[in-house]
């Protein structure tokens, strides 16, 4: 059973995505941090869109938190990639970490979501 939170890249619903985040919650990207409930529900609904075809390859989990293997597609290019997430006690991310690889990739994916962010930028930027 894939997390929440892969679930929802899966298939976006950004009011499902806020709903399952903390006030507080952090996100830990290959290219910044991120930090507050409006930030990351939007940059996660803006990766939703340039990673696609998540596929999750196995998980590990508990109550309290979940690492996530993945393959994944940016621009028809293959990527796979590593979730991991941490839950409070009523079950709403606090913590999420992103990786990704490989390298040629990822410059794809950073490059797609730096334009994606230009259209579309976070809450607390604007």
């Amino acid at each position: 059973m894939a997390s929440p939170l892969v679930t929802l890249l899966q298939a976006p619903d950004r009011d499902a995505l806020g709903a399952l985040l903390a006030d507080a919650a952090r996100f830990h990207s290959p290219v910044a941090d991120y930090e507050g409930r409006a930030d990351v529900g939007h940059l996660l609904a803006l990766i939703a869109t340039v990673v696609g075809d998540i596929r999750p390859t196995r998980e590990l989990a508990d109550a309290m938190a979940t690492t996530t293997f993945f393959d994944a597609a940016v621009e028809g290019r293959p990527l796979q990639g590593v979730l991991d997430e941490r839950y409070d006690e009523r079950g709403r991310l606090v913590e999420a970490t992103l990786m990704l690889r490989p390298f040629a990739t990822l410059r794809v994916a950073i490059a797609a979501m730096a334009a994606a962010l230009e259209a579309e930028p976070l809450p607390s930027a604007r």
